[in-house]
């Protein structure tokens, strides 16, 4: 079935679903047959753009993908894509920015990517707390000789 092929963040079929056949036919197709290697091609390079923003603050490769990332890939694959077969938009250009905008965000650190994790351990309770500590070096009686 076509657009199953795991590409980083994105698959053909992810484009499928949020845009359409008729989207991605209009962008990519070769002799009446939607090209999707070149789809392929496209998803893995906008996977790999986005690796290079996120590899600065986050292991590589992600455990989860969060949804912000499918989108972000499907922005800038179809972006290309359209670069490549004449069908560029204002549109798509304003999404690919945003979407470098918004990565450029996560790399420099005002944007979190991932979660925070809490714990969900109370540590308030004062009975599981020990303080322990050295004799005392100094004391009055000490240092009356001086």
């Amino acid at each position: 079935m076509p657009g199953d092929i795991v590409t980083g963040y994105a698959t053909v079929n992810d484009i499928l679903t949020r845009y359409g056949e008729d989207v991605l036919f209009t962008l990519a197709h070769h002799e009446g047959e939607l090209d999707e290697p070149a789809v392929v091609r496209s998803l893995t390079d906008a996977s790999g753009l986005i690796d290079s923003y996120l590899g600065s603050r986050y292991p590589l490769p992600l455990n989860d993908t969060p949804q912000v990332l499918t989108r972000l890939t499907i922005d800038i694959a179809l972006y290309w894509l359209s670069e490549d077969g004449g069908g560029a938009t204002d549109e798509k250009r304003q999404r690919f920015e945003d979407a470098i905008q918004w990565l450029e965000g996560v790399a420099k650190g005002r944007i979190e990517l991932l979660p925070v994790q809490e714990t969900t351990e109370d540590i308030t309770h004062a009975e599981d707390v020990i303080v322990t500590s050295n004799p005392r070096l100094f004391s009055r009686d000490g240092l009356r000789s001086f």
